[in-house]
């Protein structure tokens, strides 16, 4: 059965053979004579031949004959099928080949359907074509250096231009650029706008020796369209002044500021897993979403959040055995004013040999303000570099009431260290049997004793310079 009928001028791409079929006459029924449509190929295929069509519906008996004309020409080369039953009523196609040079010349042909309750007939015609549109293009210029390389990168993206015919020049300081590294022209692509018109876009990406390109340096890309005549040119530029700065694989660095935020120390070590967020600041309008890929490119589910009109983010979760292997996510973000997404990946650096670090509880130092105790815990010789040191005070964990905060660590050849520091007032301090112990989570002990812990109380203190009691959550850290 011939499908997608709508009762207008239609357009196909070909039609099926049915075969030979069975003809069914109803002699019961009122004769009624059909209604006929006419049928336009799709496209501007490649061939030599066009085949148009004709289409009848509504009638009654089964019985018609199709022929076709071009002026006051009877056509050959045409095909008629049997008739379909619907109902009560019955449908019929017919097709004929003519030339591509007769179409194109945009001459009519008549179908003519007869049937013993009236003859009827339609006329193909080809379709009006489209409007020819000019349009230029709104420019966008980037800039990036490579300096391992010793390469300067540039992009000029056209979009929405019409019609399909281009020129881009790059100029440096006004002048023509001649000695280039490499340019690449990306293929134009094509979309429909609301109004059905067809509009252009295209990337030009041009490479110069970063010496040649001194920073301050003013590149234009000048685009060259056609006038409404076909025939004078249109000319619109973009220009950007060079800047030494780190390169720009994709997409422009003016427009977006993309930050990865890790999942903290504390969530990963403490919870068995973390947050990984990817946060973008927009600085000019024109973004469309962002997203979490994994190693194979394909989107992960995330959890999507604005803060403000300006500042968007992703959000996945990641667990500590993703993060102790080193899992890689690529954040994706789009744009309307790119080409391409810009794409910003995460990898933890793990590939350093993991070393279990050293922990010192030291004594109260002299206290320049008599209420106040601080109790350093000093953690050395430890890789990688994330850990969490966490207080407790009788095994339990640090309140509000305490103030507690660990440094950032401090690398020498290849291991780290840092420094906890506990604030306690005299009167906590001076609290009987009271133990305050550190405990320190890193990668090395995740998986056997989960914390290094190390403990010192006031009346173990004034016995003794240093109490360092080596024991594993939840022990009990009362003195004796």
């Amino acid at each position: 059965m011939y499908k997608g009928l709508v009762y207008s001028s239609l357009c196909y791409d070909a039609f099926d053979y049915w075969g030979k079929g069975t003809t069914v006459t109803v002699t019961s029924a009122a004769q009624i004579a059909p209604t006929v449509f006419p049928l336009t190929p799709c496209g501007s295929g490649g061939s030599d031949m066009v085949t148009l069509g004709c289409l009848a519906t509504g009638f009654n008996p089964s019985s018609i004959t199709f022929s076709w004309q071009q002026g006051s020409t009877s056509l050959n080369n045409v095909i008629q099928y049997p008739s379909i039953q619907k109902g009560n009523e019955y449908m019929g196609i017919s097709q004929v080949q003519v030339s591509r040079q007769d179409w194109d010349a945009r001459k009519s042909f008549k179908c003519i359907a007869t049937h013993a309750a009236g003859e009827r007939h339609t006329i193909v015609t080809p379709p009006l074509p489209l409007p020819k549109v000019y349009e230029l293009p709104t420019l966008k210029v980037c800039s990036s250096v490579d300096e391992g390389k010793e390469e300067a990168y540039f992009s000029c993206f056209a979009k929405d231009f019409s019609p399909n015919e281009y020129e881009i020049t790059w100029l440096k300081d006004d002048q023509v650029i001649t000695g280039t590294v490499d340019e690449v022209v990306t293929s134009s692509q094509g979309r429909n706008d609301t109004n059905g018109t067809i509009l252009y876009s295209v990337a030009s990406l041009l490479t110069l020796p970063s010496r040649e390109v001194p920073e301050g340096a003013k590149l234009t890309c000048l685009f060259k369209g056609k006038g409404k005549d076909d025939k004078t040119p249109v000319y619109t530029n973009s220009t950007v002044s060079h800047k030494r700065c780190s390169a720009v694989t994709e997409g422009c660095s003016e427009d977006m500021d993309i930050r990865i935020i890790p999942p903290t120390n504390k969530d990963i070590f403490l919870d068995g897993k973390g947050t990984l967020i990817c946060e973008v600041t927009e600085k000019k309008a024109g973004f469309e979403k962002v997203v979490w890929l994994d190693e194979d490119d394909t989107e992960v589910v995330s959890t999507q959040e604005n803060k403000g009109s300006n500042v968007h983010l992703a959000k996945i979760e990641i667990t500590f055995d993703e993060w102790s292997k080193g899992l890689t996510r690529v954040c994706e973000v789009h744009s309307t004013e790119w080409i391409d997404p810009v794409k910003k990946e995460y990898r933890r650096n793990n590939g350093r040999a993991s070393k279990r670090p050293s922990v010192f509880m030291l004594p109260p130092l002299e206290q320049t303000r008599e209420n106040t105790v601080v109790l350093t815990c000093y953690v050395k010789d430890f890789s990688p570099r994330e850990i969490y040191v966490d207080w407790l005070v009788d095994d339990e964990k640090a309140g509000t009431k305490y103030q507690f905060s660990t440094t950032e660590p401090v690398e020498n050849n290849g291991l780290f260290s840092v420094y906890s520091q506990l604030i306690l007032t005299q009167e906590q301090w001076n609290e009987k049997d009271v133990v305050y112990s550190c405990a320190v989570h890193h990668e090395s002990v995740a998986k056997s004793s989960k914390s290094i812990v190390r403990s010192i109380g006031s009346r173990t203190f004034e016995k003794t310079n240093v109490v360092n009691l080596n024991m594993n959550v939840p022990e009990t850290c009362k003195a004796q």
